[in-house]
């Protein structure tokens, strides 16, 4: 344990243990003789009921104003001045003298009203020690943390000795905690906000601190002599309302100056004491200092300062920054909300419900339900976002499913040429719209060059039948390979496969006339795919934000916290001084791979091959596959498409080391006349690509959203084939033109941004 812990642990719980007795005896005299409620004057040798509280024991005695008090237990009444009015320092048997009604005693014995009260009273003030003394054990030779827990038991004392009737000890207790708690109050945000403290700021607190101990000496004096000045409540409200004044001015004029650390500390304090103090702002000082009466008793009111070292405890509990920013709004709207509607209440009970009073509720209900309406109306926003969110991936489901059963549609042909016939192998080549689908079997299984469509390059096959339309129109074809015994096709054979072809083309153009279909329903208005991109983008925004929020920011929050404590204590040891060295690597590494992820460099300095290398070596050291790479794309080929291709054979490979548990993963890279191709293929566990709508627990789903984001962009198209342990095939295709062009555009708008 540091020397400096144990300096003052001996002061910190004798100190704890010391309230806690004191505690016990006081409410233990209070429950046995409550508040009475009664303020007196003095009238000719005997003291007058001058007011009533009903908030105290009065309220269940008849006592009417000008009800004169002769004994207390038989004795004369001993009183303590408070201006021109007194209140009993000890209670008991009451004996009063009424005009036309003679003398009538009362008791006062505690009643459940009383009991309930002590009660609430007790375990506000042990919140209040066991949040000081809880962070005290955690961080005990910290300077700002033994602040807290000191300020923590002067709230405890001033709700403990508010309304205590045992007037010796509270006597004692009361001029001192009143005196010193808005100067620990600043103390402890000076402490919490600033690293460094301003110059004139400390000269402030000295002289705070010279001008708070005469206080709290005149204020024992008048005590001990039995006759307080009637000022002195006011006067207290007023030092702690212009303490509370000071804060806000200090926060406003300092703000630019802060970090973003000191800021958010700065906006926890202020919210938390704010909403602290708004019941004894409202509630009893301001109406005490402008009425001379108060709406509830002070110790109700001050039990919200509850809030205050709660909502610092669970900031440090938690070990990290909550950012308030993000809570702030609905804490200022409901904060003025409870405000508002508390100085209503108070202004209609006192004008007895005026015109005035009730039309300023009247508008303050309709300025609710619009409120009310407001929200409804972001949170019909926010789902109908989400919902545009789900029509995407479902609209890119659909799209996976039409390239699945494009393929079964020329699978099921091929499989009955293979039944009738000893073929080693075919391909089926089908031009569908823009896209070119293929499905080969045998050695034609792999045959990506005949994506090119071009009828020259069919050499390979042993026979080529043409899928033509009843108009002429040829929309593929059907390249045969030899047969296995190395024989020609016997005319019964070749009639076979002519009817297979025939079906094969009526299947086709069904197929091609829902695309029609489809284009021309696409053709009506809809929600333009701008908002899609703007979309993709925002969760692009969102998981970078998450991504330094959750890595970057806390290590730095780390560091922050234990040089602040170094700079508290002036100790520190090779262990800590290891730990933060490690905490700043993982954050220059965080830092590299961010930028990586944001733009790789190494693209535009070694190429895309390096950059696939690197990729490729990077995979198999944090545990991924083995991966076989084959780039035939050329060297000259323009940036834009080596960095939108980089980024989608990353995200391809990020998602089988997360999701395949694949052995092998092959990037294959090619171009063609028009355009650019790739193929990643996993021999993993595959995954149903019609469902990627369903895909909401993880980041695949989302990262094949925006891998289709980027290749709709291009005006390309991506085809997923996978299946439950099957593996999975991904293939892409980006033209040479228009896309280009499209995204060329919308980088350099980027750029000027």
């Amino acid at each position: 344990m540091p020397e400096i812990a144990r300096k003052y642990n001996l002061v910190v719980y004798c100190s704890a243990l010391l309230f806690l007795i004191v505690a016990i005896y006081i409410h233990a005299i209070t429950l046995k003789n409550p508040y009475t409620g009664l303020m007196f004057r003095e009238d000719e040798g005997t003291w007058v009921v001058a007011s009533v509280d009903p908030a105290g024991k009065v309220s269940e005695w008849d006592v009417h104003l000008g009800d004169r008090l002769l004994t207390v237990d038989g004795k004369k009444p001993e009183v303590m001045k408070l201006g021109d009015r007194a209140y009993l320092k000890r209670l008991g048997a009451l004996q009063f003298e009424r005009e036309g009604l003679g003398r009538f005693e009362l008791s006062s014995n505690p009643g459940k009203h009383e009991m309930y009260k002590t009660l609430f009273a007790a375990c506000a003030e042990l919140a209040l020690l066991v949040i000081g003394l809880v962070a005290y054990r955690n961080k005990p030779e910290s300077y700002m943390v033994r602040r807290f827990y000191a300020l923590n038991v002067f709230l405890a004392a001033t709700l403990l000795s508010v309304y205590s009737t045992e007037t010796v000890l509270t006597g004692l207790m009361l001029p001192v905690v009143a005196s010193w708690l808005p100067y620990l109050l600043f103390a402890f945000f000076v402490a919490f906000v600033f690293r460094t403290v301003p110059g004139w700021i400390a000269f402030a607190m000295a002289t705070y601190r010279g001008l708070a101990a005469l206080f709290a000496v005149y204020a024992l004096l008048v005590f001990s002599l039995g006759a307080i000045p009637g000022w002195t409540r006011s006067a207290l409200h007023t030092i702690l309302i212009g303490t509370l004044l000071a804060i806000f001015v200090i926060a406003i004029v300092y703000w630019r100056g802060m970090d973003r650390a000191e800021k958010n500390r700065l906006l926890t304090f202020v919210t938390a004491l704010t909403f602290g103090l708004m019941p004894y702002l409202f509630l009893y000082a301001l109406p005490d200092l402008l009425w001379g009466e108060y709406i509830a008793l002070p110790d109700m009111t001050l039990a919200g300062l509850i809030i205050l070292p709660a909502s610092i405890l669970w900031l440090w509990a938690r070990q990290r920054l909550l950012d308030i920013r993000f809570y702030l709004p609905s804490l200022v709207i409901h904060g003025l909300y409870v405000g508002l509607a508390t100085i209503l209440i108070a202004a209609l009970i006192r004008s007895n419900a005026s015109i005035v009073t009730l039309s300023l509720c009247g508008a303050f209900i309709v300025l609710t339900l619009l409120h009310r309406l407001g929200l409804d109306n972001f949170k019909r926003q926010r789902e109908k976002r989400e919902n545009r969110l789900d029509r995407l991936r479902l609209e890119m489901s659909i799209r996976f499913a039409e390239h699945r059963n494009s393929r079964d549609l020329l699978r099921m042909p091929a499989e009955l040429i293979h039944s009738v016939t000893e073929i080693e192998g075919l391909c089926f080549v089908w031009k569908r719209g823009s896209e070119t689908i293929m499905y080969g079997t045998g050695p034609f299984i792999e045959m990506r060059e005949l994506n090119q469509f071009q009828q020259p390059e069919l050499s390979v096959f042993a026979q080529v039948m043409d899928l033509v339309q009843p108009n002429g129109m040829v929309i593929g074809y059907l390249g045969l390979g030899s047969k296995k015994n190395n024989t020609s096709f016997t005319s019964e054979e070749l009639g076979l496969i002519d009817k297979v072809r025939m079906e094969t083309v009526r299947l086709l153009m069904g197929a091609a006339l829902l695309d029609e279909l489809r284009e021309a329903k696409s053709g009506l208005p809809k929600e333009t795919t701008e908002y899609k991109l703007l979309e993709a983008q925002q969760a692009e925004r969102v998981r970078m934000s998450y991504y330094l929020h959750d890595h970057v920011l806390q290590n730095l929050i780390f560091l922050a916290r234990d040089l602040e404590e170094l700079h508290d204590t002036e100790q520190s040891d090779k262990q800590l001084t290891a730990i933060w060295l490690k905490c700043l690597y993982d954050t220059q590494r965080d830092i590299r791979m961010l930028c990586d992820d944001l733009y790789p460099h190494i693209i535009d300095q070694a190429g895309l091959d390096a950059a696939l290398l690197w990729l490729a070596r990077t995979v198999k050291e944090n545990g991924g596959p083995t991966i076989k790479l084959e780039n035939k794309l050329p060297v000259t080929l323009p940036s834009l498409y080596k960095m939108t291709l980089f980024r989608i054979v990353r995200e391809l490979a990020n998602n089988t080391v997360k999701h395949a548990r694949a052995q092998k993963l092959e990037i294959q890279l090619w171009e063609m006349d028009d355009a650019f191709y790739g193929q990643i293929s996993d021999d993993g566990i595959g995954f149903d690509p019609t469902n990627v709508s369903g895909i909401q627990s993880d980041s695949q789903g989302f990262g094949l959203v925006t891998i289709n984001s980027q290749i709709v962009q291009f005006g390309g198209d991506i085809e997923i084939d996978s299946g439950a342990e099957r593996g999975t095939i991904v293939r892409i295709r980006l033209p040479k033109q228009g896309g280009e062009v499209n995204y060329e555009t919308a980088n350099q708008g980027a750029a000027t941004r």
